[in-house]
């Protein structure tokens, strides 16, 4: 009961936190309204972690090998008030370093041995995909505004413009139910669980989006840099192809790091205003949370494991 419990706790903080870096430029730049992009996140992560996930399942199954019940739901438990907490402070963090940040914790605390090989490369993935999504956000950019510059009926122009960043966020959507989501029900399928619990892991994030998202989707698409709809979309796809690169190899890594790499690399590429000490505090929690992921999963698996 306590590992189901705080696996429906992981969702629901992926959805407060990782929810924004797939619709926060869609919402920020005021191309999609809150509710429908909740609506969006629902229906997309739900197709993301039923229909393209099974690569960083077993990634994450792997990292979780010769943990039982109790210590996994320890696991989950530290990684979702991790993020929990940085939701609080409208900061958007890596869910899915804190969930290997846990691992690793609990690993250490119990003795076993840690997959230092599958760590690396999952650690170099994290720090390339912010790389990767900046410079896949510049060439979208760069065939994408030509483009929109000849349509010259303005009605003509906003309804592509909506329907691009439409289509944008329902992809970033569907990669947080294949990455992100599935890093928790790799968790679940390594103990055997199977069925329909990844419909249900997809409403609590729904849940979490709809209830605790809206401060973090304002960092994402507003505080960073102020995004027009061509960035935004240029952002938001770039992001998502860096991410779909990674769900390709079977590596769990960041949306939320995607985005911001995207965003970040993309202003600055057109000369425009990227607010710094917003960025640095995105930086900070991104070592901060699987750290302190990891420690209280260290805490908590040899006091109570």
């Amino acid at each position: 009961m306590m590992l189901i419990t705080a696996a429906l706790f992981m969702a629901w903080a992926i959805g407060a936190n990782d929810s924004a870096k797939a619709v926060g430029t869609a919402v920020g730049s005021g191309v999609i309204g809150f509710k429908r992009a909740v609506l969006l996140i629902g229906i997309f992560t739900t197709l993301g972690a039923l229909l393209g996930g099974s690569g960083v399942s077993g990634t994450v199954s792997g990292l979780a090998e010769g943990m039982g019940a109790p210590t996994l739901g320890l696991v989950l438990f530290s990684a979702a008030v991790a993020v929990t907490i940085a939701s609080l402070w409208g900061k958007p963090i890596s869910t899915t370093q804190s969930l290997i940040g846990a691992l690793t914790g609990a690993s250490l605390a119990l003795g076993l041995s840690v997959d230092w090989g599958t760590l690396g490369r999952i650690t170099l993935a994290w720090v390339l995909s912010p790389i990767l999504a900046a410079l896949m956000a510049i060439v979208v950019y760069r065939l994408y505004s030509p483009v929109l510059k000849r349509i010259k009926c303005l009605k003509n122009l906003e309804l592509t413009q909506r329907w691009l960043i439409f289509t944008a966020a329902s992809f970033s959507a569907f990669n947080l139910g294949a990455n992100e989501l599935s890093n928790v029900a790799g968790i679940l399928e390594s103990l055997g669980f199977d069925g329909p619990f990844k419909v249900v892991l997809a409403l609590m994030l729904a849940i979490g989006a709809l209830t605790f998202s809206y401060e973090v989707m304002m960092t994402v698409g507003r505080d960073l840099s102020p995004l027009g709809p061509t960035s935004a979309f240029s952002s938001q796809l770039g992001a998502s192809l860096a991410v779909s690169a990674a769900n390709l190899l079977g590596l769990p890594v960041s949306s939320g790091q995607a985005i911001i790499g995207a965003i970040s690399g993309l202003s600055a590429y057109k000369g425009e205003h990227v607010n710094v000490m917003v960025l640095l505090g995105i930086v900070r929690g991104w070592v901060l949370g699987p750290l302190a992921a990891g420690g209280l999963a260290y805490l908590l698996v040899g006091l109570l494991a």
